[in-house]
């Protein structure tokens, strides 16, 4: 994937210098645009995903160069954030951690108020096609995909205390428990994109989607459960390394651009 976006970040380059050599007016003519993009998405899992996982937030940022021809080139990081984690503690962190009520207790013997969320990331390249509509010809409707990886899991939190700590899933062996999967991903994203002369007024709105072929990541599953032929607690062990899950996400994405075009100076006329 490196070496895909290293020959992107050249072009880039120089079309950033013919930027500032030749200004153009963006509310006259199409015009290449190279543009820095914070975004944010909400997200509704599906497939395997909503199995685990509820509803996520997605924020990020980009790097989008737009040709004169309205083509779109871009490269973007996102971070994955999820309040829930479907399942009670019982099933997510297995029996033997956990009381029969689900409760995790601590070293000093009392119970530990764990918070389990959704924490992931996905990064992509896409190439995409502008349609002209609107308040001037670098304005319009636009669809692109691409190709990337999509990595998610659980996180496992708690406070921090010298006293009662939850030793079976502190450090590094919570990553036992976290289920982490990942794996490559296509996306694809259709909307809206307004361009002005201000750089201020400068954002896009579109429905996107994203489905990844995942795997575990994890090695070993720590969880323990009770066998119901045998009534023996067994650990559910080695992952298989063969297993693939569908993680699906469709949702809406807000943008702000911030565009490095040069505008043009205005005419002036005299008497």
């Amino acid at each position: 994937m490196r070496k895909t976006f290293i020959p992107l970040f050249l072009l880039l380059g120089i079309s950033l210098q013919l930027l500032a050599q030749q200004p153009k007016d963006i509310m006259k003519e199409p015009i290449p645009v190279a543009m820095f993009q914070a975004t944010y998405a909400f997200h509704i899992p599906g497939f395997d995903t909503k199995d685990l996982y509820g509803v996520n937030h997605d924020v990020g940022g980009s790097f989008v160069f737009k040709t004169e021809s309205n083509w779109l080139f871009t490269i973007n990081a996102n971070y994955i954030y999820g309040p829930k984690v479907k399942g009670d503690r019982t099933e997510l962190l297995g029996e033997g951690i956990t009381t029969e009520a689900g409760e995790v207790i601590g070293s000093g013997g009392n119970f530990v108020l764990l918070e389990l969320n959704q924490r992931g990331f996905h990064l992509q390249g896409e190439v995409g096609k502008l349609f002209p509509y609107g308040p001037n010809p670098n304005s319009g409707f636009f669809v692109q995909g691409g190709l990337g990886y999509l990595q998610n899991r659980i996180r496992i939190d708690y406070n921090q205390t010298l006293l009662n700590t939850p030793l079976p899933v502190d450090k590094d062996y919570r990553f036992g428990y976290d289920r982490m999967r990942g794996g490559p991903a296509a996306h694809l994203e259709a909307g809206y994109l307004l361009l002005s002369d201000t750089r201020l007024l400068n954002v896009s709105v579109s429905l996107e989607m994203t489905y990844a072929r995942t795997r575990e990541l994890r090695d070993y599953d720590f969880r323990v459960f009770t066998n119901p032929e045998t009534g023996v607690m067994e650990p559910v062990g080695h992952t298989d390394p063969n297993k693939r899950y569908n993680d699906f996400y469709y949702g809406i994405r807000v943008t702000w651009n911030i565009p490095t075009y040069e505008r043009k100076p205005q005419d002036f006329y005299y008497d």
